[in-house]
């Protein structure tokens, strides 16, 4: 059983993620960490993920919020683009958008009494080698806790990250992602740490050709008859609008499910073809070209590069991730049986 510290910006796909890490048979879910990202404010972030877990009936995961800002970032304005593209869709989907990304109301369940950062050190350190640290939103709270303790990079299994693009166009500048985007310095510092990584980019996400791992209305239906569970339930009301703002607004055939691609690569990598390990840079200079991820995968001969550590996830099979995703969620309503 793989062990893991889901670090989460409580986007979408997030929700899923956790709610799929929670009840897979096939992981431990040692905590989740909150970080400020693409859902806002790090109370908005950490109010998500306690509600979610209150929903499955998991308030024994610890919840350890994080970084309330990213190390260096980008302009006020450029930061707020995500919640500028939440305003234009206001026009398209109308009162459809109460269901995206709605505030988190108080929860039940709170946090622990430990940073994220301090969370994720002492876990790793107390059980060397055994804990995967899984990053589906920007990489602040991870680079931060490397930066605090050079032992941690030995301490852990691995690191399976999402962010990042090479061959689809990036979805905040052409060349940017937006987990890396949000804090390039950070990401910069985590992908140079020498840990065992998995790099899942927009590649095998967000885009047509990874179409068989995207959330459609049919899979909504497939699982309507799984059972009244209060997580199938809050599917079948929450998500019809995610996947119809990423086909109409995007082009995408479907929602698509990066962070859980990113989870479940944890357990079981070979869901995706990757590269060989290589080193993988970021670049911090410009706007467009700020946050665009490079891999080192020929001679160059100005001196550069660093631990060749890093595989990427280069094609998916998608229908085998959904046939898991789909298996796994249900297991909910077995659960409360």
């Amino acid at each position: 059983m793989e062990r893991i510290i889901l670090d989460v910006d409580s986007a979408g796909d997030d929700i899923l993620a956790v709610l799929f890490a929670a009840i897979s048979p096939s992981m431990k879910l040692e905590g989740v960490t909150t970080c400020t990202g693409a859902a806002g404010p790090i109370d908005q972030v950490t109010n998500v993920v306690l509600n979610t877990l209150a929903l499955a009936g998991k308030g024994d995961v610890p919840v350890a919020k994080g970084a309330w800002r990213p190390i260096v970032g980008n302009s006020k304005e450029d930061m707020q683009a995500p919640v500028h593209f939440e305003k234009r869709l206001v026009a398209r989907f109308g009162d459809r958008l109460k269901k995206f990304n709605p505030p988190a109301p108080t929860p039940t369940l709170k946090v622990i009494d430990k940073h994220a950062v301090d969370f994720i050190i002492d876990t790793a350190l107390a059980n060397p080698g055994e804990i995967t640290l899984v990053v589906t939103g920007p990489m602040t709270n991870a680079a931060m806790a490397f930066l605090q303790e050079p032992a941690l990079a030995k301490a852990l299994k691995r690191m399976v990250l999402l962010g990042g693009n090479f061959i689809t166009p990036g979805n905040i500048t052409p060349l940017s992602e937006y987990n890396i985007w949000a804090d390039p310095e950070a990401a910069r510092v985590v992908l140079n740490q020498g840990v065992d990584t998995i790099l899942v980019p927009l590649d095998v996400c967000e885009d047509n050709r990874a179409a068989a791992s995207m959330l459609t209305r049919d899979d909504l239906a497939d699982l309507k008859d799984a059972g009244d569970h209060p997580v199938l339930q809050m599917l079948q009301d929450s998500f019809p609008i995610y996947i119809d703002i990423w086909r109409e607004f995007f082009d995408l055939v479907g929602f698509p499910m990066d962070d859980i691609i990113t989870v479940a690569l944890a357990f079981d990598p070979t869901l995706c073809t990757m590269t060989e390990p290589l080193f993988c840079d970021i670049v911090l200079d410009g706007r467009v070209a700020r946050g665009q991820t490079v891999a080192y995968r020929g001679r160059q001969l100005l001196p550069g590069g660093g631990p060749k550590t890093t595989r990427i996830c280069t094609d998916i099979d998608g229908r085998r991730f959904m046939k898991l995703f789909k298996e796994t969620i249900v297991r909910y309503q077995t659960a409360k049986a």
